[in-house]
């Protein structure tokens, strides 16, 4: 419902402003003032209707009634105690003891639905108040139309951030708000006495008034001192200033002096943190509810926070000073003061920006520019965000400082003040006009017609970029050397294979030589895994067994160790000669049992030959154990699962669709049930990526070197290294990804106008076959579907509005398509691709995902059909009620920086020796990609008159400032890879469940093309040998880290001290133990 309510806060202001901008004669309404006094009244109902069914934050609510209770039965004398919590000043005492009257003399029971209305309609009647004196200052003051006026008001009273801070949380800072922008109003009227009185009265109200104080000394600095300055006129401002403080001690009088100046002391130092549930640039940090002495940037963040209220005091009279002229600009500092000072002063709670969206809206109607109004809505919209988010979700014991809803309500945040400095600058110091008429030009909607359904002029297909022989070269290059490093101790080629298999209450009895004691058991077995045996030994045969206890054989395809000492000990046994396991489960499956003694040698039981298939292998035993000759971290389920589709064995891992499993399984079939048969498929399909990136690469740029730069920089990204050498189905998935965006793109590029439809159909139908295979593999190929999608239908509305040109232009061409042709061709040509997707985006993927069943065993739903679809509803299931953890899992927001990288793998050799895989990205791939990818946004938001109309922009028109100005190949290029990254990332914003680094895998290949898309906007200021040279230098720096890291990437043998001292750069990556 926050979600909902937010979305509503933006269409409110988007509908109020479409009515502000209308002129007075197309806004007649009969009865005007009879409308008014509806909106009005709707208004005041919607909020003691919420006020009376809604409780409040807990701890505000219970404490203004216990106040108001106590000033009216105890008095302002007795009412600050040192036994009782209060930190509110006299001035709200004085409310809350009428309060408190109203209760007792109508007799409405305490902390009814009845008593809570009552606490939260003062500051509902201050929210109507400050609608109304909205409406009258655009009506009166400025003759706006009353139409105008209402929806003004409108665009504050229907506002959900200020309705939930009333009605809903039941705080007050409606009410020094209302002071705030009556001591403004005065002020741009220059009646001082006033203006010192309300400021006087905002102080015993609440003494964040005070923050407002510079507002006061610039009005105090203009009709004072700057305006016909006379020392009978400064008298008189000094004597009103003077009564106005003997007022405010006189009515702290009752309260004890002492107690009243105490509620200021207290109340100025309490909350010493960073920030108190504000999102702002200290929440962006992480850093809510820290202590706020925790040094950042060498300074306590306290001295940051003092520094930034030194700035805001000095740029407000600098800002005063430009604009000395301008009448409104009190409204104009006083939002200054208090949007700067929530975002980076400290100890700022989520409330303290309130008061900036009143002042904003003002603004609005001194200034009513368009980028005004969506600096307002955008800051209303995040406001709410913080203030819900803490009244409904905060729970103290769970916090979690980065959580998704914090940072980007932060960065909005931040964004929305740049925006807002840079009207202040463009309206106020620099003083450009506006007006309402001005504004009328931004449609919103004329933007979105003309730009999404206007005419366009036919383009031709794109040109083939020829693949030249250096590409050839380097490519192969590439390929070859990221196979070296890929295929170079991936695994063992040999491992035991043979089974031996056993039911329930079966038995194994061995008899080792005489004078040998077997002290431990080394076991490798196929599925199933935790196999419990009862063990049992003896001496000699003459003896009766004595029991030992249980042994359990756990993981499958993986080597590990029983002691068998430590049982006899247990046991009190001294002579174990004879063994006997007895199978406890319905059914094991072991391939091969190996027993050493105290020196490590290997004990073949004298009766092995009995056993011949657990004894058979006893060559592969590996002197330690490591990722070479055993599974590691999902292994166990994905390469086992391939080893039962081939034996026809029960499907164990049935959590994601089969076919990633099934190409796992094809490796098997070659080289056999070992960790470089279950492995090799995977490297081979992570080189085949290569190609494919390297040939997108070329035909997005025509750049031989930024296209092996593309393929050199994803060849030796971290991420593409390990995932690609370890058996899970996350290669299969992002393969198909680089597959099926390689051939939209291909279909992107060409128009049916003037190449046979017959020819599109081919890059058009292998994307929708690597769609359906890619979707068998996880299901996170339904979001590469999605971005698919939306591009086809882009590429389609293109060719729309290029027909809707042809009609208007009817007997010409352009760009050597003739106009007749198009008007002709498009339906039939449009019919028939749509017909061609059904089938090779639906019907075609739908087959894909059948078959893909074929090797999958459901003995309850022997059928095809019947096991696929309850496949499906175990699936969703199984992700949806998902709870588990991880120590490496990480949330979707912390992947792009990495902060936590998935430890896979931990191999001992030596106390000083130790190996590690672990899966992260390059860091100058990932790191370097964020910037890229905002550049991006940037770069299409300044080339699309649409978006630059919602962003307050203007669209770059000037051909000479290339840095900027995109052409309509370029353009959709950096479209293309903005869906295509957000198709893969978007998604995993919404996962609830635990997710970790590798998800963002399917993502690198985009963040790569989007580096190498923003270096051929470089490349338009340079020359091509410094542009290679770049590239060079780019290129050797990523192949330097992960040389670097490659230790623990691979799992090679590395001293401990030189990976805490080089690798680790944070905290959070471990990569290897020690």
């Amino acid at each position: 419902m926050i979600h909902f309510f937010a979305i509503l806060s933006l269409l409110l202001c988007g509908v109020c402003y479409t009515g502000f901008q209308k002129e007075e004669d197309k806004c007649k309404f009969q009865n005007i003032t009879r409308f008014v006094w509806i909106i009005f009244g709707a208004a005041l109902l919607l909020r003691l209707i919420l006020a009376y069914t809604t409780h409040g934050f807990g701890n505000d609510i219970a404490c203004f009634a216990a106040w108001a209770d106590r000033i009216f039965s105890v008095g302002p004398g007795a009412f600050y105690s040192a036994e009782t919590f209060t930190d509110y000043p006299p001035g709200f005492m004085y409310v809350l003891y009428l309060i408190g009257a109203l209760r007792s003399l109508l007799g409405i029971p305490y902390y009814s639905s009845l008593h809570i209305m009552l606490l939260k309609l003062p500051a509902i009647l201050c929210d109507m108040a400050c609608g109304c004196l909205l409406f009258r200052e655009a009506s009166k003051r400025l003759h706006f139309s009353e139409m105008q006026s209402v929806c003004v008001a409108c665009a504050y009273l229907f506002q959900p951030a200020i309705i939930l801070n009333s009605s809903c949380w039941g705080q007050v800072d409606s009410v020094h708000t209302l002071v705030v922008i009556l001591m403004c109003l005065f002020l741009m009227d220059g009646k001082m006495l006033p203006a010192y009185a309300i400021y006087g009265i905002g102080i015993l109200l609440k003494p964040q008034t005070l923050i407002f104080t510079p507002v006061l000394l610039v009005g105090i600095l203009d009709h004072v001192f700057l305006q016909d300055f006379s020392w009978r006129k400064f008298s008189y401002n000094l004597c009103g200033g003077l009564a106005v403080i003997c007022g405010m001690l006189l009515l702290c009088v009752p309260f004890g002096l002492d107690a009243a100046t105490s509620q200021y002391t207290s109340t100025l130092g309490s909350y010493e943190y960073a920030a108190v549930n504000a999102y702002n640039f200290w929440g962006l940090l992480g850093m809510n509810w820290v202590d706020q002495n925790t040094i950042f940037l060498f300074l306590p963040c306290r001295t940051w926070g003092s520094i930034a209220i030194v700035l805001i005091v000095l740029f407000t009279f600098l800002i005063a000073l430009r604009c000395r002229k301008e009448p409104s600009r009190y409204f104009c500092l006083g939002a200054f003061i208090i949007l700067t000072m929530f975002l980076f002063s400290v100890r700022m709670h989520e409330r303290y920006m309130y008061p900036g969206l009143a002042l904003l809206l003002f603004c609005c109607l001194y200034k009513p520019a368009g980028s005004l109004w969506k600096c307002y809505a955008g800051f209303a919209a995040l406001h709410f965000y913080n203030t819900a988010n803490v009244l409904y979700h905060y729970d103290p014991q769970n916090y979690d400082r980065k959580a998704p809803i914090i940072l980007l309500v932060s960065a909005g945040m931040l964004y929305c003040l740049y925006d807002f400095y840079k009207i202040i600058w463009k309206y106020y110091i620099h003083g450009e006009a506006v007006t309402v008429a001005a504004t009328t030009a931004g449609d919103l909607g004329s933007h979105f017609r003309e730009h999404f359904l206007s005419p366009l002029a036919p383009t031709p297909s794109k040109e083939q970029v020829r693949f030249t022989r250096a590409d050839l070269c380097l490519l192969l290059t590439i390929c070859a050397l990221y196979s070296f490093f890929a295929l170079y101790d991936l695994g063992d080629r040999k491992a035991p294979e043979t089974t031996y298999d056993m039911t329930q209450n079966q038995v194994i009895e061995l008899e080792f030589p005489e004078n040998t004691v077997p002290v431990t058991l080394a076991s490798y077995i196929a599925p199933w895994h935790q196999r419990h045996f009862t063990a049992e030994v003896r001496s000699s045969e003459a003896e009766d067994w004595t029991y030992l206890g249980e042994i359990i054989l756990n993981n499958v395809f993986t080597w590990q160790d029983v002691s068998l000492e430590d049982l006899t000990r247990q046991a009190g046994v001294t002579d174990a000669r004879c063994l006997r396991l007895t199978l406890t489960d319905t059914d094991a499956s072991l391939i091969e049992l190996v027993f050493t003694d105290a020196d490590g040698e290997i004990l073949r039981p004298v009766n092995a030959s009995a056993y011949e298939t657990l004894f058979d292998e006893s060559d592969c035993y590996p002197e330690r154990y490591s990722f070479r000759n055993s599974m590691y971290f999902d292994e166990i389920y994905h390469a086992r699962t391939a080893y039962e589709f081939l034996h026809g064995l029960p499907t164990y891992e049935n959590t994601h669709p089969p076919l990633g499993k099934i190409l796992i399984s094809v490796g098997i079939a070659i080289f056999g049930m070992n960790p470089f048969g279950w492995r090799i498929m995977g490297t081979l399909f992570g080189i085949a990526m290569l190609p494919f990136l390297y040939l997108l690469g070329k035909k997005m740029t025509g750049n031989t070197p930024a296209a092996a730069l593309a393929c050199f920089l994803f060849a030796f990204d971290f991420m593409h290294f390990t995932q690609t050498r370890i058996a899970t189905i996350d290669v299969y998935i992002t393969f198909f990804v680089i597959a099926m965006y390689y051939f939209m793109y291909s279909y992107c590029s060409m128009s049916f106008y003037d190449t046979p439809p017959h020819k599109t159909f081919l890059s058009l139908g292998l994307c929708g076959v690597c769609m359906g295979f890619g979707i068998a593999c996880k299901w996170t190929g339904v979001y590469a579907g999605c971005g698919l999608a939306l591009l086809f239908f882009a590429h389609l509305l293109r060719r729309y509005r290029e027909y809707l040109y042809a009609k208007a232009h009817p007997g010409k061409s352009t760009n050597g398509i003739d106009h007749k042709y198009i008007v002709k061709n498009f339906p039939d040509y449009t019919i028939k691709t749509i017909d061609f997707c059904l089938t090779f985006f639906v019907l075609i993927p739908v087959v894909i995902y059948l078959l893909s069943y074929l090797p999958f065993v459901n003995t309850a739903h022997p059928g095809l059909l019947d096991r696929m679809l309850a496949n499906q509803t175990s699936m969703f299931n199984y992700h949806s009620g998902l709870e588990a953890t991880h120590p490496y899992s990480s949330s979707w927001y912390e992947w792009p920086t990495m902060v936590r990288p998935i430890w896979y793998y931990s191999g001992y050799v030596t106390d000083a020796i130790k190996e590690g895989i672990s899966a992260f990205g390059n860091p100058v791939v990932w790191w370097i990609g964020i910037p890229a990818f905002i550049y991006i946004l940037y770069l299409l938001i300044r080339n699309n008159a649409f978006l630059c109309s919602l962003t307050g922009h203007t669209k770059t028109e000037s051909s000479t400032d290339t840095a900027i100005t995109l052409s309509h190949r370029e353009y959709a290029t950096a479209a293309f890879l903005a869906v295509g990254y957000l198709a893969q990332y978007l998604p995993w914003f919404f996962v609830t469940r635990i997710t970790f680094i590798y998800h963002y895998f399917p993502s690198v290949p985009f963040v790569v093309l989007m580096i190498v898309y923003s270096l051929m906007q470089w490349k338009k200021h340079v020359s091509d040998r410094a542009f290679v040279i770049g590239c060079c230098a780019y290129a050797t720096v990523a192949f330097a880290l992960f040389l670097l890291f490659y230790p623990v990437l691979s799992g090679q043998p590395v001293d401990v001290d030189f990976v805490i001292k080089y690798l680790r750069w944070r905290p959070t990556w471990v990569l290897i133990s020690g």
